[in-house]
């Protein structure tokens, strides 16, 4: 309740002008809530917390790219928010295993560049001699893959993981 009603002043990582403001319109109520908002107010993620917001309050609003995304986004209402659910995506739609998902996650969050590049093709299409079907071969449509691909690169350069935002938001 202190939170949605914008008394942040002193509050570890929630004091900021621009963070009173996330915890006011999105009522913050719970540790989920404050744990999201940690997450979301960085630069790759903040572009997010618009959707995040509408979505929480009107859960009617939550869409999904495919169907597949639904159970790894449900919690976050549609939206990218934590790193495991960039792994999460990488094997769920794609095919890649834990370890493999992990390398292009590290990749994307350092901002390798060709790694990146290279890798799209292997989300979208698969790569054989890696074991990777891709979202194709999963029924995803290209053009529904390159989209969540996009999104997954402006995320993932400053994405949190979540048990490093749980711990901020149990500081807060």
């Amino acid at each position: 309740k202190m939170l949605a009603e914008g008394k942040t002043q002193g509050v570890f990582q929630l004091e900021s002008t621009g963070m009173t403001n996330v915890c006011v319109n999105m009522k913050a109520g719970s540790i989920e809530d404050i744990t999201a908002i940690v997450a979301l107010y960085r630069p790759g993620p903040m572009d997010s917390i618009p959707t995040f917001i509408a979505n929480k309050l009107d859960r009617r609003k939550v869409t999904y790219k495919t169907p597949l995304l639904e159970p790894i986004l449900k919690v976050t209402y549609g939206c990218i928010v934590y790193q495991e659910q960039v792994i999460e995506i990488f094997r769920s739609l794609a095919g890649y295993s834990m370890g493999q998902a992990d390398n292009i996650r590290r990749a994307i969050s350092k901002k390798k560049q060709k790694i990146i590049d290279a890798e799209r093709q292997t989300f979208v299409y698969g790569d054989a001699q890696q074991g990777i079907p891709g979202c194709i071969a999963r029924g995803v449509p290209e053009a529904v893959a390159q989209s969540i691909y996009d999104e997954i690169v402006a995320f993932a350069n400053y994405a949190f993981n979540k048990a490093h935002a749980v711990c901020y938001a149990m500081v807060a």
